[in-house]
């Protein structure tokens, strides 16, 4: 058996969603850590931008900061391919089609991640997007093996989820066909609600018809699908606690430390199950020459192949436990941000008026406080807007908040580690003597990252951020004696008084 470097040697790869997340960090680890030929990347052209422009732009990610320093001739073998997934045959031109019959593994990584889309939206990017992607696949002659990226919420009616494929309550069949009958998005989501009872949004229902879709030709292509937890920070690779992205879980991490998210309404025995980015990335590639030899095989796989990424059997901490470790540390005052409104940390409860309660108080008044001075002095309010899309996000994630999912965890984690140890693919971190000390350093590292790499602020300004925070953290504190101050001569001479 070859490994995973061996595997990919002077392959020829296309990716979908190659801009999101999951697809940087794929094509990061694919040019840094393997000798593949060429990266086909789908691109879809915007007003202002054509693919080759988007791939210019993607080149400038920060996610290949260390490859970029290391070997930056290796980016030159992403090429832009222009189409859209939401169009039939991806929209890819006939001439692209001819170029890229070298093709030996896909990557379907596009999908929108927005647990609140509109379920038309939904339909058209996650289920008829992956359809598109597994005709493109069939029209492939070397291909050795599609992947397709799901999520480890694609069950969230299950207790426990199995890495196995589980049917689907509807049949993505009739959704398309509806998706192009039913004009009125209304009359779609009324046709729909009943029978997507378990689902708590658009985004897993359709990930859970796409898994259907795959399964339905897996008797047709050489096919796995990976389902990881919430993807997060890395912990090592290609940085230590490499931040990817603003957009959800990462977002709201960057706002507390930013002093502006101040309340978390969650369970508290919830843990938070992630999946490192760098260790979902080493996962998956391996899952990838693992699915390609099970085909190989002389009897190919009766079921679909499913492969899971969890951290629910090796990371035991509930996510306010990490959080409130956080603040007790004082990574947030260690890192100190040059965009910090407020004192960082923030407060986590599970009682839902406490949680309202905080929000007016410590994040809707300061926001209107804020606002006010910036239009008095000609400036454009935004805090407002930033208090109200996080509220919003940590809303539709509700499902996930009040509920833990259990698992077998990563999937063959034992062998994988064992495979790989010593390699650019080592899972180490999967089995760390300390759990403890990883997370808080891996937090800590994060932390450091979200500053650097998201917020883009120079490392020579730590210190005077640092100082300005514990300036701020005194004015506060003096603040909160001077309310309290006042609060108590003012019960004194209305009510306790006349009692002395």
């Amino acid at each position: 058996m070859c490994n995973v470097v061996e595997f990919f040697e002077d392959s020829e790869i296309f990716i979908t969603g190659g801009s999101g997340v999951v697809g940087k960090a794929l094509i990061e680890k694919l040019l840094r850590s393997t000798r593949v030929r060429r990266i086909y990347v789908l691109l879809r052209p915007k007003k202002q931008f054509t693919a080759e422009q988007r791939l210019t732009r993607l080149r400038q990610a920060t996610i290949f900061h260390v490859l970029a320093k290391e070997r930056p001739q290796e980016l030159d073998k992403l090429v832009a391919v222009p189409g859209d997934v939401s169009h039939p045959g991806l929209g890819i031109h006939p001439e692209w089609l001819a170029q890229m019959k070298g093709v030996s593994v896909v990557y379907h990584c596009a999908a929108t991640v927005r647990f609140d889309e509109p379920l038309r939206v939904a339909l058209r990017l996650n289920v008829a997007g992956t359809l598109e992607a597994l005709k493109f696949a069939e029209q492939l002659p070397r291909l050795r093996i599609f992947v397709h990226v799901s999520t480890f919420y694609s069950n969230p009616y299950l207790k426990r989820v199995e890495p196995k494929y589980y049917s689907s309550p509807m049949d993505w069949k009739l959704c398309l066909r509806l998706l192009d009958e039913v004009r009125d998005d209304n009359l779609l989501d009324a046709l729909t609600r009943k029978l997507h009872v378990g689902f708590p949004n658009t985004y897993t229902f359709t990930k859970n018809l796409a898994e259907s879709l795959v399964n339905d030709y897996r008797h047709r292509l050489p096919l796995i699908v990976y389902r990881p937890s919430i993807v997060l920070f890395a912990v090592d690779d290609p940085s230590p606690g490499f931040s990817p992205s603003l957009m959800g879980a990462m977002g709201l991490f960057a706002l507390v430390g930013a002093g502006i998210l101040k309340t978390v309404y969650l369970g508290r025995d919830i843990r938070l199950d992630i999946t490192p980015q760098d260790m979902g990335i080493k996962s998956m590639l391996c899952y990838t020459q693992k699915g390609s030899d099970l085909y190989q095989q002389k009897d190919a796989p009766k079921e679909l192949p499913v492969y899971m990424s969890s951290s629910c059997t090796h990371v035991p901490h509930t996510f306010t436990q990490v959080a409130e470790q956080m603040d007790i540390l004082d990574l947030w005052g260690d890192a100190a941000f040059e965009k910090n409104l407020m004192i960082p940390g923030c407060h986590y409860t599970d009682r839902r008026w406490v949680y309202l309660f905080l929000v007016f108080t410590k994040q809707i008044l300061p926001a209107i406080l804020v606002d006010g001075l910036l239009t008095i002095f000609g400036q454009k309010p935004v805090l407002m807007g930033i208090v109200r899309k996080a509220y919003q996000t940590l809303e539709v994630m509700q499902p996930f908040m009040f509920n833990n999912y259990e698992s077998p965890g990563v999937t063959e984690k034992e062998t994988l580690t064992n495979e790989n140890k010593g390699t650019e693919f080592h899972l180490d971190a999967f089995n760390h003597p300390d759990i403890n000390s990883l997370v808080v350093r891996a937090s800590r590292d994060m932390v450091h990252s979200i500053r650097t790499h998201l917020l883009h602020e120079d490392p020579r300004t730590l210190k005077r951020s640092q100082r300005i925070l514990k300036i701020k953290v005194v004015l506060y504190q003096a603040l909160r004696l001077f309310l309290l101050y006042k609060i108590l001569r003012w019960l004194w001479g209305s009510y306790l008084k006349e009692f002395f």
